[in-house]
């Protein structure tokens, strides 16, 4: 009777999207492995918690890869039955308005995109036309990203480059011209001004045209029940699958001998051995800390100490619950503020940005609305100090920014301060805490016009037996991405283990 060899065992740190998904994948190729968790839960930053009837999602504005259509839908559905899910389609990317409350819509159609954009700024027809011609074009584009480049043959490269050949010059153009760029070419005040809050200034315009081409042709959701759900259904595949999962256990070091990682270990002293190790974990804890930054290559290099990538600029999250129905208002609403909020020395801001899910009817009892906003929270040491050291103040502060909020919302909208049931505050010092994330950001690297094309840090060159996985190796993040990166991961672990991989 033959012998079958021995399943080699793979650690993996972090339980968030990546690193399950890397478990899932792994677990249907044979492999052992076993995930280590700081947190008392999975999920990493794909959260939700719930205050006093209300859920708030800590995560997800929009899913991409929600419809067998999308390239990335695959991966998704096989870990999850996507059929079994329902998924909230908006209108609108985003409205904005201004001083007299006028409003631009950024609807998900692109032909009511054009015809809003026309009817609010005949003057910039051409500036608009070329961009509504962009997004139809990208309309036609189906990303292969069925394997990861390090595993195709060179039969799969060419036919990668020739499908992808007549929309690489377009997408090579719009990385190099951001938003704000681009928005400078309106002669329309309004709508120059409109496009910078609907779309990130300084991420590239590329950025936002795929959101707007995933929406049109309804790609990309969100899905009733939230962050916890998903993240809740990849932890019961992955131990369906034979996965083992720790939770409360905090790696604080790699164990390497002769360039070779073997095992980790715990805070508490404790060691697990394994044959190959993976951190799924925050990128830059996992180079100095856990590995006290003795592997660093050129990709290692320009992450964290050539200033080649930037990180996404940290936000507060606020949360309110409303005893209000928002749900004849956008789901998403830029509105200018009468007063400026300062958020920290080094943040200020003079629009407010709200989520609503009503459509969602877990995030709220009855007839009732969660809020939330997102204002940009640059000084992220401020608030992981004030924490740290004076923790009356650091509540106060929360306190103050929710009250100002509330009080624009008043002005606003009216009636608001008496209908406010539940409030919540969390600080780039609270994701820190909780899921270890450098500089609290909810996302890691910004996506600019230096970091395109860039290659994933897999591995650390001069370090065998030790991968990566997650938004801090590749060059930006989103959950699609992450959960595509744990099926890559597999994909080259089985190639170089010279095993064939397969999806089960």
């Amino acid at each position: 009777m033959e012998k079958k060899p021995k399943q080699k065992k793979i650690i993996i740190i972090g339980a968030g999207l990546a690193g399950m998904s890397a478990g899932c994948f792994l677990q249907m190729n044979g492999f052992e492995t076993e995930i280590f968790e700081k947190h008392s839960s999975s999920g990493g930053l794909c959260v939700s918690w719930k205050r006093q009837g209300y859920t708030i999602d800590g995560c997800i504005h929009f899913m991409a890869g929600t419809s067998p259509s999308e390239t990335t839908y695959p991966f998704w559905n096989s870990l999850i039955d996507m059929q079994s899910l329902r998924f909230i389609y908006s209108d609108t990317h985003s409205v904005a308005e201004n001083e007299r409350r006028e409003r631009i819509s950024f609807y998900s159609d692109v032909d009511r995109l054009e015809a809003e954009l026309l009817a609010k700024a005949p003057e910039d027809k051409a500036h608009i036309e070329k961009f509504i011609r962009l997004v139809r074009k990208f309309l036609r584009m189906s990303p292969p990203v069925f394997k990861p480049v390090e595993t195709m043959t060179l039969g799969e490269k060419l036919k990668v480059g020739y499908s992808m050949a007549p929309f690489l010059p377009a997408m090579l153009r719009y990385m190099r011209i951001t938003n704000q760029e681009y928005a400078a070419g309106f002669k329309n005040k309004e709508l120059k001004k409109m496009w910078e809050l609907a779309f990130v200034g300084d991420a590239p315009l590329f950025y936002s045209v795929m959101p707007l081409v995933w929406r049109h042709k309804k790609e990309a959701g969100y899905p009733a029940g939230g962050a916890a759900l998903i993240s809740g259904l990849i932890e019961q595949k992955y131990k369906e699958l034979g996965g083992v999962m720790h939770f409360n256990t905090h790696v604080t070091r790699i164990l390497t001998a002769d360039n070779v990682a073997h095992g980790i270990e715990l805070e508490n002293g404790a060691q697990h051995k394994a044959d190959i190790i993976v951190s799924a974990a925050d990128g830059r804890t996992t180079i100095y800390e856990m590995l006290q930054g003795a592997f660093k290559d050129q990709k290692v290099k320009d992450r964290y100490e050539r200033k080649v990538f930037q990180t996404i600029d940290p936000t507060l999250y606020v949360a309110l619950g409303i005893n209000r129905d928002f749900s004849d208002q956008p789901p998403k609403l830029y509105f200018p503020l009468e007063k400026p909020i300062r958020i920290d020395p080094l943040s200020t801001v003079d629009f407010l940005e709200f989520s609503h899910y009503c459509e969602d009817a877990s995030a709220a009892p009855a007839g009732k609305s969660l809020l939330t906003f997102m204002p940009e929270a640059r000084d992220w040491k401020y608030w992981q100090e004030l924490r740290k050291h004076d923790r009356k103040k650091y509540d106060d502060e929360k306190a103050r920014i929710a009250s100002e909020i509330v009080e624009a919302l008043d002005r606003r909208f009216g009636h608001i301060k008496e209908c406010v049931e539940m409030t919540d505050v969390v600080t780039p010092a609270t994701y820190i805490r909780y899921t270890n994330n450098w500089t609290g950001c909810q996302i890691s690297w910004k996506g600019t016009r230096n970091t395109f094309g860039k290659p994933v840090a897999w591995q650390i060159n001069g370090l065998r037996n030790f991968y990566m996985t997650g938004q801090w190796a590749s060059v930006a993040g989103g959950l699609n991405h992450v959960v595509m990166m744990g099926n890559h991961l597999a994909q080259i672990i089985c190639k170089n283990e010279r095993q064939k991989f397969k999806i089960c």
